[in-house]
């Protein structure tokens, strides 16, 4: 659970795990209340143990109740109860996040989260790996797309890994200038200055 806690931070995603994240001090039922009352989406990871304990059942129905956005992962037991009519996303731990991601990206939430992510981008690598959720997403908003362009245009961790250029479409994907075409109908392409600066523009 903590590595995926921590994996999940890549993408804008903040993450309460209860065993980890109520302080000895608190009362810890309340904390619980707490996190499911201002929660944007739940993740249930429905493994051969999950059944077994007195709170899971009661998480899941108050995130329906709620209706947020609710993702079970199959590592080992189907979904059940309220949440079996849900499509299950089977996955191995490793690819856990990244898949997790991809499904939460069809909502307006996530893409923020991203985007913030994006923009504070430190170094090439995750720049690759948070465009790998590109594809996942169906909608932007016009201050998204704006967001978006700010962020590849002023992070270079970003508009220099080839995720979001484009560069290597064959191995890392198209690039988000074609995304942004796919997704807006406009026609975006890179630039890149005398100086190397990589940036988009239509």
């Amino acid at each position: 659970m903590a590595v995926l806690k921590e994996e999940l931070k890549l993408y804008g995603i903040s993450c309460f795990v209860a065993h980890e994240d109520i302080h000895p001090t608190k009362e810890w039922q309340i904390e619980i209340e707490n996190a499911l009352d201002s929660m944007d989406a739940f993740v249930a990871l429905l493994t051969d143990g999950f059944h077994d304990s007195l709170w899971t059942d009661q998480e899941m129905g108050f995130a329906f109740a709620r209706g947020v956005p609710i993702v079970p992962v199959k590592l080992g037991k189907d979904p059940y109860g309220f949440i079996g009519k849900f499509q299950a996303l089977s996955c191995s731990w490793m690819t856990t996040a990244k898949e997790i991601v991809k499904i939460l990206a069809k909502h307006e939430r996530m893409v923020n989260a991203l985007i913030i992510a994006i923009k504070n981008c430190e170094n090439f690598d995750n720049g690759n790996a948070l465009a790998e959720i590109l594809p996942s997403i169906d909608k932007l908003s016009p201050q998204q797309e704006r967001d978006l362009l700010d962020a590849f245009n002023t992070n270079e961790q970003v508009s220099s890994s080839f995720g979001f250029n484009g560069r290597k479409s064959h191995v890392l994907g198209k690039g988000l200038p074609y995304h942004l075409n796919r997704l807006t109908g406009k026609n975006y392409q890179l630039f890149q200055s005398q100086s190397g600066k990589i940036t988009i523009t239509t």
